[in-house]
């Protein structure tokens, strides 16, 4: 894709670092999501810091660290998704904020790109910290963020990097991983069950059974 043909009408650039990397998870809320390319974000780190209810445990954030950087995946969505989007990241309610950064892509370059960053974030820790139980996001987030990374072709050694994460010891929102296992590598069926199975019309020749009744009688 050209850069001349990223931008399109009526449209925004999003970039996903956390559970919206995954298609099928972003396509819940935001059905108009179009893949664009991967992409980093150079001086930022993912940690994770507010607690939610429905992955019990902390929701990823970007927080600025020199000397770091961060995978993620660009959409392009429509402007009819946006409240959705900002619903989902609780703008409203003042979870998220939103900040526009400067994404570098492989093959088109930077792309200026709508970011979603938590209102109160922690201080920059250092690559050998220790991550406090209470930093460590669920098992079922960070399962998906790892499809989506897998899904995209995010680079192998932040793969690595996500699967070493450690997690809370919660499963979370479990029935949302296999929702997910299920139906983001095998789409649903799209087969027409219909509702009444078409018969055709019983008809019965009352003359022609009586006749065999009473032969069935004689004999």
């Amino acid at each position: 894709m050209l850069k001349s043909e990223v931008y399109k009408p009526n449209t925004f650039l999003y970039f996903s670092y956390g559970s919206n990397m995954f298609t099928f998870r972003i396509h819940m809320s935001n059905p108009t999501a179009q893949f664009v390319s991967i992409g980093r974000l150079d001086n930022y780190r993912v940690e994770f810091i507010k607690f939610s209810s429905f992955w019990e445990g902390p929701t990823p954030t970007l927080v600025a660290t020199a000397n770091a950087h961060v995978w993620g995946v660009v959409w392009r969505v429509h402007e009819d998704d946006m409240e959705s989007l900002n619903d989902q990241k609780g703008v409203d309610i003042k979870k998220y904020y939103i900040k526009h950064l400067q994404v570098d892509t492989p093959h088109i370059g930077l792309l200026t790109c709508r970011a979603y960053i938590q209102k109160v974030n922690p201080l920059p820790r250092g690559d050998k910290d220790e991550i406090p139980v209470e930093r460590r996001p669920s098992w079922s987030l960070k399962e998906i963020m790892i499809y989506g990374a897998r899904e995209h072709r995010l680079p192998d050694y932040y793969i690595k990097y996500l699967k070493a994460l450690k997690h809370n010891g919660s499963e979370g929102a479990i029935r949302m991983v296999c929702l997910l296992n299920r139906y983001g590598k095998n789409a649903p069926c799209d087969c027409r069950v219909p509702g009444r199975i078409q018969r055709k019309p019983l008809k019965i020749d009352l003359v022609k059974k009586l006749k065999q009744t009473d032969q069935s009688i004689k004999r």
